[in-house]
C-alpha cells in the first residue's frame, strides 16, 4: 500500500515532487497563492481551487501518513517584521498542529527559514516543540545547506521531522549531503538570451568592468550602484554574477554556489540576476536549475510569477534526500514491528 501525505503551503510542489518520485501518494494539497495554483496544476495533473489552511475544516481532511508544509516564513524571517504567531500568517504553524492532534499521522516534515529556531530568542521553536510533545511526538530538527545536496545554491533552511512516539525512530537522522559545495558554472544554459539586458545593463556591467568610467554613464546613477557593494574573492568580473541588491551591485563567481535565491523582480525582470559574460539576465531554466527543479518544470504564469515562485519554493534534492531517511526509519519499525 502506497504511503500517503498531504501537502499544505505547497506552492509549486517541491514536496510533492520527490515524494511522488519515490512512490508516495498525494491525498490533500492546500495552498493560498492563485498563480501557485495555476503551477501546481499544470505540473501535477490536478484541477485545484485556492484553499486557506486556517479555514480548512480538519474533518474533510482524508486519512493521511505524513503532513508535509513550508509553512510561511515571512513572520521569523529575519528579512520581515519577526512578528512570528502574532501574525496570522505564523498561525499557519499551529493550524498544523491543530491536524496532527486530530489526525495523527505517522510522520510530519516542515520546512522554514534556519532563523524559525532562533525567533524570538527560540521561545517560537520551543513551543513547537513542546506542543508536538504533548501530542505524542518526537521531533528532530536540522539546518541543511542546499549545495551539498546538488543544487548550486547557498540555501540554509530548517527541516523538521516528528514521528508519532509509537514509532521507533531513534534510528533517523537528517542527510549531511552527498555532494561538495555545487558550483554554479555547469548549470548556466550558454546563450540563452530568453530575458535580454536592456541599455542600462549594459552601461552597468561597462561601469563594473572598468570599461567606461561613472562620468560616462548616460544617466543619474543611483548613490547605492555607483560600484559593487560586494565581489566574490577571485571573481571574474567578465564573467560572474551582477545581483542587484537594495543595498547595491554584488559580484557573484560562478565557479561558487549562488548565495540564496530571493529575487524581488519588475514586469521587466530587472532585478534578476546578470550573467556579465554573455550580457543577459539568468533564464527561467536556469533558475528552476538553481532551485533543483528538472527542466521540463512548466510554468503557465507570467516570468514574474515564475521566478517569486521559484524564489520561495523549497529544493526538491533536499527533501527527496531527507524523505528516504524517513522512509527508511519507517521501514525498520515496520520490519521490528
Amino acid at each position: 500500500m502506497k504511503m500517503k501525505f498531504v501537502d499544505y503551503c505547497a506552492g509549486i510542489g517541491g514536496f510533492r515532487l520527490p515524494l511522488e518520485k519515490l512512490g508516495l501518494e498525494c491525498v490533500h494539497t492546500c495552498e493560498l497563492d492563485s498563480d501557485c495554483i495555476k503551477t501546481y496544476n499544470q505540473n501535477y495533473n490536478e484541477s485545484l481551487h485556492v484553499s486557506d489552511l486556517l479555514s480548512l475544516n480538519i474533518k474533510d481532511i482524508p486519512d493521511f501518513d505524513l503532513l508535509c508544509s513550508g509553512f510561511p516564513c515571512q513572520p521569523f524571517s529575519i528579512a520581515g517584521k519577526q512578528k512570528g504567531l502574532s501574525d496570522s500568517r505564523g498561525n499557519i504553524i499551529l493550524k498544523i498542529i491543530e491536524i496532527c492532534k486530530e489526525k495523527k499521522p505517522s510522520v510530519v516534515f516542515l520546512e522554514n527559514v534556519a532563523n524559525f529556531v532562533r525567533h524570538d530568542k527560540g521561545s517560537t521553536f520551543k513551543r513547537v516543540i513542546k506542543e508536538f510533545n504533548s501530542l505524542g511526538y518526537t521531533l528532530y530538527s536540522e539546518v541543511l545547506n542546499s549545495s551539498v545536496f546538488g543544487v548550486p545554491q547557498n540555501r540554509k533552511r530548517v527541516y523538521i521531522v516528528a514521528f508519532r512516539q509509537d514509532i521507533n525512530s531513534f534510528n533517523f537522522s537528517f542527510p549531511t549531503g552527498h555532494t561538495l559545495p555545487t558550483p554554479l558554472r555547469s548549470f548556466l544554459e550558454p546563450k540563452d538570451y530568453s530575458i535580454p539586458i536592456s541599455k542600462k545593463w549594459n552601461e552597468y556591467i561597462d561601469l563594473y568592468t572598468n570599461k567606461i568610467d561613472i562620468d560616462q554613464v548616460s544617466f543619474e546613477v543611483p548613490k547605492t550602484r555607483k560600484k559593487l557593494e560586494r565581489k566574490d574573492k577571485d571573481v571574474n568580473l567578465e564573467e560572474c554574477i551582477f545581483q542587484m541588491r537594495s543595498s547595491g551591485i554584488r559580484a557573484l563567481s560562478i565557479d561558487k554556489p549562488l548565495p540564496t535565491l530571493a529575487v524581488s523582480v519588475s514586469g521587466g525582470g530587472a532585478m534578476i540576476p546578470v550573467y556579465s559574460k554573455e550580457r543577459r539576465h539568468l533564464s527561467l531554466l536556469e533558475m528552476k536549475r538553481i532551485m533543483g527543479f528538472p527542466d521540463g518544470f512548466e510554468f503557465p504564469v507570467s516570468r514574474t510569477s515564475a521566478v517569486k515562485q521559484l524564489a520561495n519554493a523549497v529544493c526538491p534534492p533536499v527533501i527527496e534526500a531527507i524523505a528516504n531517511s524517513i522512509i527508511e526509519t519507517l521501514k525498520l519499525t515496520n520490519s521490528r514491528g
